[in-house]
């Protein structure tokens, strides 16, 4: 472990967009103005059907059940390198609903150094209601139509770090995901961005957010392979902490795992073929290594099967 390591932090969306609308308007650096202009803000029709509003409530629900996620630094430099389609085995997962990644402040993304990155695990059933009680929560009572889905959602957003000025005009690059889609970008690194009034994105962004969702899958995979590597608290080689960590956001750090640092026995097979993903509610799913996952958070493959390295891998029976 590199015990001099620092590390970058994701900012908050939702301040830096606040406070550049304030920057544009001439208006003073003041807690009390700063919640006026969200309070504005949350009641545009424009701003909460775009994706900025997406990012607002994903944000608002973080700082009340997110975590800040750190993983060692000789970690996350290895998990650039994992190529997803080569490797073996069956599982991806994400511990939480809502979280934020930490960099190490010497890493890249296709040649660019980040802030860090926004990763929800969410239901898309409950997505609807849980903007229902960010706009209420803030005044706003005519609420908007959002559909849910009925399938699990994988959403990466980072601030663009191609931005010429994004004090005066903050943009975050987007990434949704479907359990199929997640399967189809390990097998072949596609990407279906988001679409309405978002606007597309250039190549280079493209390239950017494209190693970002590696690193994150790449993540994912490591857990369910160690999930003996995840701890909870700041770690203590950090050199400075994370600007929410005042305000009670738990903190998760992951580490090597010793005994073997292969994803051989984790990993997702070099194509899947039908897969079909289930959410399970039911307490069973939840004892033992699983006590401390919130109900709701783990899905399993239920039907379908891997192709590759000469054998076919079929799925394997829940544990109970």
């Amino acid at each position: 472990m590199n015990q001099q390591a620092t590390y970058r932090h994701y900012p908050s969306f939702t301040r830096r967009y606040v406070r550049s609308v304030m920057k544009m308007m001439g208006l003073p650096k003041k807690p009390q103005i700063e919640a006026e202009i969200f309070g504005q803000m949350v009641h545009d029709e424009q701003v909460v059907h775009s994706l900025n509003g997406e990012l607002l409530m994903l944000e608002w629900h973080h700082s009340r059940e997110g975590r800040v996620v750190v993983p060692e630094s000789s970690l996350s430099a290895w998990l650039q390198t994992v190529q997803l389609s080569k490797v073996q085995g069956d599982a991806w997962s994400w511990p939480w609903a809502f979280s934020t990644l930490s960099f190490p402040a010497r890493q890249t993304f296709h040649g660019h150094a980040l802030d860090g990155a926004l990763v929800a695990w969410v239901d898309s059933t409950t997505l609807p209601s849980r903007y229902e009680a960010f706009l209420s929560a803030h005044g706003n009572p005519h609420g908007v139509d959002m559909m849910g889905l009925g399938d699990p959602w994988l959403i990466v957003a980072i601030h663009n770090p191609l931005d010429a000025r994004p004090s005066l005009n903050p943009t975050m690059l987007r990434g949704a995901f479907k359990p199929s889609q997640i399967t189809d970008f390990i097998n072949r690194e596609a990407i279906e961005y988001a679409g309405g009034r978002a606007t597309p994105l250039a190549d280079e962004e493209g390239m950017i957010l494209r190693a970002v969702v590696r690193y994150v899958l790449s993540l994912g995979m490591y857990l369910s392979a160690y999930p003996e590597a995840l701890s909870s608290g700041v770690p203590a080689w950090m050199k400075n902490k994370h600007p929410e960590g005042k305000k009670g956001v738990p903190f998760a750090h992951i580490g090597y795992d010793r005994e073997d640092r292969e994803l051989k026995l984790a990993m997702t097979a070099p194509r899947s073929v039908s897969p079909y993903w289930r959410q399970l509610r039911d307490e069973r799913f939840y004892r033992g290594k699983w006590a401390d996952r919130r109900r709701g958070s783990r899905y399993v493959l239920v039907s379908g099967y891997e192709v590759g390295a000469g054998k076919t891998v079929g799925v394997e029976p829940i544990e109970e």
